[in-house]
């Protein structure tokens, strides 16, 4: 592995390198970037059907969170409209086996997903101030850094991802420190991305999408998954039709809240989001495309 100044690179490991030598990598620098995470068809596929949402959205000027959010950026939070996301990034398996290596400690733990969106990053757009994930639910931030996560994210690039657009920043190994001392002028470098890849990163790890100096919109599908417990960003089962919710499988309503927990502990069973103790989808009638897995 070679560095940027005093900073190490962030390693590229293939998708199919193997759960263990990928977490190796996470676990040393925080973050690693997964080739051929998505395939060129579903990249293809997704942004032909991210295209008529994102032309209807407008970017928030006037939010609280503007600086955050970004005044040159759209977001897109209906990911879930994309049959391609629904019926096969969302069953991504690695995605899947790295959430329950980092979220899942045993009965009754599980994870969901915390906020799944396109965001496209608009020519002009400034850098976001740096950050931690983990800093949406702030008691997190107390915890040492040694303790247990909070939330990962799959930041996967519809488009290239270059410097000089935007390329999301970050600071390797800062996910081992317990310094909230970040500013701007902190020494970063720039997460490079082919389409299709996506860099996986800590919610320990300090980052922010970068400035993006040219002419073209740099688009990004993050989906972001936290320990079940936390309350997620978005309010998906008020916000998901249960008509589409019905056409998932059993695992993937319960990322999006309509089932009580994934994974399923037979024996222990569900702690959160239950109907007086059963099971949630259970309780209301809800219909399961494809079985639990």
């Amino acid at each position: 592995m070679g560095s940027i100044g005093t900073l190490p690179l962030v390693q590229r490991l293939s998708a199919s390198a193997g759960i263990d030598q990928i977490l190796h990598a996470y676990e040393r620098d925080g973050a690693v970037i997964l080739e051929d995470f998505l395939t060129e068809s579903q990249v293809k596929r997704m942004n032909q059907e991210f295209a008529p949402g994102l032309e209807q959205i407008k970017p928030k000027q006037d939010s609280d969170l503007a600086a955050f959010i970004g005044t040159k950026t759209k977001r897109l939070p209906a990911v879930i409209n994309s049959k391609t996301f629904r019926d096969e990034v969302l069953e991504n398996e690695l995605m899947h086996a790295l959430s329950e290596k980092i979220l899942v400690e045993g009965p009754p733990d599980g994870y969901q997903i915390n906020c799944a969106q396109v965001i496209a990053l608009g020519p002009g757009a400034e850098a976001q101030p740096f950050h931690r994930d983990q800093g949406l639910w702030s008691f997190w931030e107390k915890f040492p850094a040694t303790g247990p996560e909070a939330c990962i994210n799959f930041l996967c690039a519809l488009t290239p991802f270059r410097e000089e657009n935007g390329a999301t920043r970050v600071i390797p190994r800062t996910h081992t420190s317990m310094d909230l001392a970040y500013d701007d002028s902190s020494e970063s470098l720039a997460a490079e991305l082919n389409p299709g890849e996506a860099l996986f990163f800590s919610g320990r790890l300090i980052h922010r999408g970068g400035h993006n100096r040219t002419n073209e919109t740099r688009c990004a599908l993050t989906i972001h998954l936290c320990r079940n417990g936390l309350n997620t960003q978005e309010a998906h089962p008020l916000t998901i039709p249960r008509d589409i919710a019905e056409t998932m499988s059993y695992r993937a309503q319960a990322m999006f809240g309509f089932r009580s927990s994934w994974p399923v502990h037979e024996k222990s069973g569900s702690h959160f989001w239950t109907s007086c103790w059963d099971e949630l989808g259970e309780s209301v009638g809800l219909k399961v495309s494809t079985g639990k897995a």
